[in-house]
Parts: C-alpha cells; sequence; structure tokens
C-alpha cells in the first residue's frame, strides 16, 4: 500500500518482443532520415538477425538526449509500463538518453516491469550487471564529454567566420541564406561547401522602402508600419504589419520593425555581443541594403523617436 493510501499499480506482465528507440540529435549534420536508417540497420544486424522475438514498434525522436520529455521516448515508456515489449534496443547507450542519471533511472524502471534494454553497438552488454553497468556509466560520461566539445568548436567556428566578414545564422528579413560552392571552393583540394546571406529579390525593396520611410524623420514606427500595410507588404513570417481586429482597431506590429532598423546587417557590418565585436570594426563580405551613413541617421531618429514618446 503507497503511503497516500492508493495501491501502486502493478504493470502488466511483457509480451515477448523488441521495442526499436531511434533518436537522431538537434545538433546532428546529416539528415534526420539517414541517420535513422543507419540505426536500424546496425540494430538490425547486431541484435534483429539473431533474435527469435517479434519486432513491436519503432519509437523516434528528433531531439537532443539531454531532453527526458521527448514525445517518442515517453511513448516508448507509456508502452512499456503497459507490457507490450520485453526488450528495448538502441544503437548505442548515448542515443538513449545522454543524461546518464535520467538513462540508468529509466533502465531501472524498465528492469523492474521484467523489460531488458540492450545496445546494438555491445550486444552483450548488460545495463543491470555492476560490472556492465560501470561501462555503461563511462559511455554517459563520453558521450557528455563529446557534446561539450562540439558546443565549443561550434562557437569557435561562428565566431572565426564572424571575424572573417561572414554572417552565422539565420539571414535577416530582406537577405537570404545561401549555401553551395564558390569559385574558391571549387578550386581547393577539398571542395568544400561554403554559406553565406545576399539580398532576397523578391523582399529586399520592401526594407529599402521602410528605411526610406524612417529617413524622412516626420513618421512615427506605427505609421510607417501603416505605410508599408497600405502597400500590400507583410513580414517574412506571414504576419501583416497592421492587425486589425473583428472591432476594426488597428494595431501596428512595429516590434519587428524596430529590431530591424537597429540590425547592423543591413549596413554591411557584423556586429555580435558574444564575441566582442562592436559596430563597424568587421565589414561583412554580403552587399549592404542601406549606406553606414543613412543607417546612423536612422538610429538618430530612433532615438528622437523614443525621446518624444513616438516611438510606437
Amino acid at each position: 500500500m503507497a503511503a497516500d493510501g492508493r495501491k501502486k499499480r502493478t504493470p502488466a506482465p511483457p509480451q515477448p518482443g523488441w521495442a526499436i528507440y531511434l533518436r537522431t540529435s538537434s545538433d546532428e549534420n546529416q539528415k534526420p532520415e539517414l541517420s535513422r536508417e543507419r540505426q536500424r540497420t546496425m540494430i538490425q544486424i547486431s541484435l534483429l538477425d539473431s533474435s527469435d522475438l517479434p519486432v513491436y514498434g519503432e519509437y523516434i525522436d528528433v531531439l537532443t538526449g539531454k531532453d527526458p520529455r521527448r514525445k517518442g521516448y515517453q511513448r516508448m515508456l507509456a508502452d512499456a509500463r503497459a507490457g507490450k515489449f520485453s526488450h528495448v534496443v538502441v544503437e548505442r547507450a548515448d542515443r538513449f538518453g545522454r543524461d546518464d542519471t535520467e538513462a540508468l533511472r529509466a533502465i531501472d524502471e524498465l528492469h523492474e516491469f521484467g523489460i531488458a534494454v540492450r545496445f546494438a553497438n555491445s550486444p552483450d552488454l548488460d545495463p543491470i550487471d555492476p560490472d556492465d553497468r560501470v561501462l555503461v556509466t563511462l559511455t554517459f560520461a563520453l558521450a557528455r564529454r563529446e557534446s561539450a566539445l562540439m558546443g565549443i568548436r561550434v562557437k569557435g567556428g561562428l565566431k572565426a567566420k564572424r571575424e572573417s566578414g561572414g554572417y552565422a545564422g539565420r539571414a535577416p528579413d530582406g537577405y537570404l541564406n545561401m549555401r553551395g560552392q564558390t569559385e574558391f571552393d571549387k578550386r581547393s583540394d577539398m571542395g568544400r561547401i561554403s554559406h553565406w546571406i545576399e539580398p532576397d529579390p523578391d523582399r529586399a525593396h520592401i526594407w529599402l522602402e521602410a528605411w526610406a520611410l524612417l529617413l524622412t524623420g516626420s513618421m512615427s514606427l506605427a505609421e510607417i508600419a501603416e505605410a508599408l500595410n497600405a502597400k500590400g507588404y507583410c513580414y517574412r513570417s506571414g504576419k501583416s504589419f497592421v492587425i486589425v481586429s473583428k472591432t476594426g482597431k488597428r494595431k501596428p506590429l512595429t516590434d519587428v520593425l524596430l529590431r530591424a532598423f537597429q540590425d547592423w546587417t543591413y549596413a554591411g557590418w557584423v556586429v555580435s555581443a558574444c564575441d566582442d565585436i562592436a559596430p563597424k570594426t568587421i565589414r561583412g563580405n554580403w552587399e549592404p541594403l542601406i549606406s553606414t551613413e543613412d543607417f546612423e541617421a536612422g538610429l538618430a531618429i530612433l532615438d528622437r523617436l523614443q525621446r518624444d514618446g513616438s516611438d510606437k
């Protein structure tokens, strides 16, 4: 009897069968479907081909293993409690979860239900066995270290790209993220793929008009939003510059407009607070939509609008 007076639910006896758990991390460079297919192949060759047990089903997540709230993962645990299978297989231990505390707790919970967990890269490893458990814990520790190192490498790569004038991240509205081989890449031994940004031929003119309205110095942000909305323009997200309620009340959406007017990318400059790159120190290798002089004039107008209380 549980402490609160209710009987603890007895799990259903597990039915013989395999549950396959496939997870692709959000930081993997390869396409999720290719990674899943590789995981399936390894699981099939290492364990399923030599097993007489049927396969109950697959549980799939495309998410970092650090988050235990993964939908496929939680559905697998729910089906395990219901006794729908007797074994769970993953490609390797860190696919089950990079948080060793959460993963080992789940393994112990499954064991209480009579369900065994196996890893395709070490099919003879039993995480319940004391000696094998040490190896499993070490695997998680190594995976956590690799994740940390990957984060450091990614941050270092982004910093190096910015310092060389490249743009890192999603391009602002009015620009497009481009990917391919430049002439330099084609001549190099590695033939690598480059990433850059360039003006969006379908949207750059919207922001050129927005800046032209700002630089008149006679319009508030709300009035600029109304003017752009009157021409049928909208934000890249599809949202209108002005929202009209059922009662006819108009609400200009000026927050995105303000952020764009403060974004040095449009003037062709790399700016990054995390990398201590101040405005006008590193010129970007993309085509600016407006001149530095006009951008700074726009900042002065925004400052005046804010002081006057007409920046909405």
